[in-house]
């Protein structure tokens, strides 16, 4: 009773501030693509064939009831850009996504050995403050972004536990989602070279990456590449720096040099996502820092270790 009285508002809390997190994100933030093209399947390379949310977005258009509670929305809450169902949509899923991934997290955290469960939750949301909703350059929201960083995260999270088929699993919608889901792939194989399964699970998520590519490249196979992009060394001057530096909420330093801390394999989860984090600095905008979001989660969990670690190491022993 004692822990149920302890961890109900602990999760309560968490639950709000996730919702807090995911509004902050979409009412700060302007919608880069034309929703309504997206859901018609009309918009840019390569934003269309990142497909899993074009349905989704495409029911929402039509359903009545979220029609009329976007109308309510854009009535009470004062926003910098009109809200749509197919917008509203987009939210409530991302609240949905967000909170289940915090709600899992602390059965993950506990399994990771991590005394204070709650600590990862609360760190990824630091991290998504600080990297997407408190932005000040490049304030750009994609409606797939949240759930790819959710089921990118879960499945960063099923590597990190050793659990090849729900990452599979998570891997088969993800690729769906977004190309850079194949960054699971080097992690994956990285940590568990030696397995024979996980060497099976690597190739099977090879081929469901090509065959999704492929499928959206059928769906949609006009239209050139339009990237977001802005020439690096615009990027590189100093005023840009407070946002650049804000990718998986300024702690992509502090966990490198802490990771002393880290067991062989969370080390070397970090020096995977290190690696695919400086690719994508060669085809995203330095200082859009949503594009690197999807390490959050892993991000979190290290940092989380990192903590517990350091203070069981540093903290004086009772006498006996």
């Amino acid at each position: 009773m004692r822990r149920f009285a302890t961890i109900f508002p602990l999760r309560f809390l968490l639950v709000c501030a996730t919702t807090h997190c995911v509004l902050c994100i979409f009412f700060v933030n302007l919608s880069y693509l034309d929703l309504g093209r997206y859901a018609a399947g009309l918009e840019r390379q390569p934003f269309q064939r990142r497909l899993l949310m074009v349905p989704f977005l495409h029911w929402a258009e039509s359903c009545a009831w979220l029609q009329n509670a976007a109308a309510r929305f854009t009535l009470h809450l004062p926003q910098y850009e009109p809200m749509s169902a197919a917008k509203l949509a987009c939210i409530l899923l991302s609240v949905v996504l967000l909170n289940a991934l915090g709600l899992w997290s602390m059965r993950a955290s506990r399994r990771l050995g991590l005394r204070h469960d709650w600590l990862l939750w609360a760190l990824l949301l630091i991290i998504l403050y600080a990297s997407y909703a408190a932005r000040f350059e490049q304030a750009l929201w994609y409606p797939y972004d949240l759930p790819h960083l959710a089921i990118f995260g879960a499945a960063t999270l099923f590597v990190l536990l050793d659990e090849p088929a729900p990452f599979l699993a998570c891997f088969a919608v993800d690729c769906l989602l977004r190309e850079t889901s194949i960054f699971l792939l080097p992690l994956a194989l990285l940590l568990y070279l030696r397995s024979t399964t996980w060497r099976v699970v690597v190739a099977a998520g090879l081929v469901l990456w090509g065959l999704s590519q492929w499928f959206a490249h059928h769906l949609y196979p006009r239209g050139a590449h339009q990237f977001n992009a802005v020439p690096w060394y615009r990027m590189a001057a100093p005023w840009h720096w407070p946002q650049l530096f804000s990718i998986v909420g300024f702690l992509w330093i502090p966990v490198w040099l802490g990771r002393a801390y880290l067991a062989r394999q969370q080390r070397f989860a970090l020096y995977a996502a290190s690696t695919m984090m400086l690719l994508t600095f060669f085809f995203a905008t330095w200082n859009e820092s949503r594009a690197w979001s999807e390490w959050s989660v892993l991000f979190a969990a290290l940092a989380a270790l990192e903590l517990e670690a350091g203070f069981a190491r540093n903290s004086p022993t009772e006498p006996a």
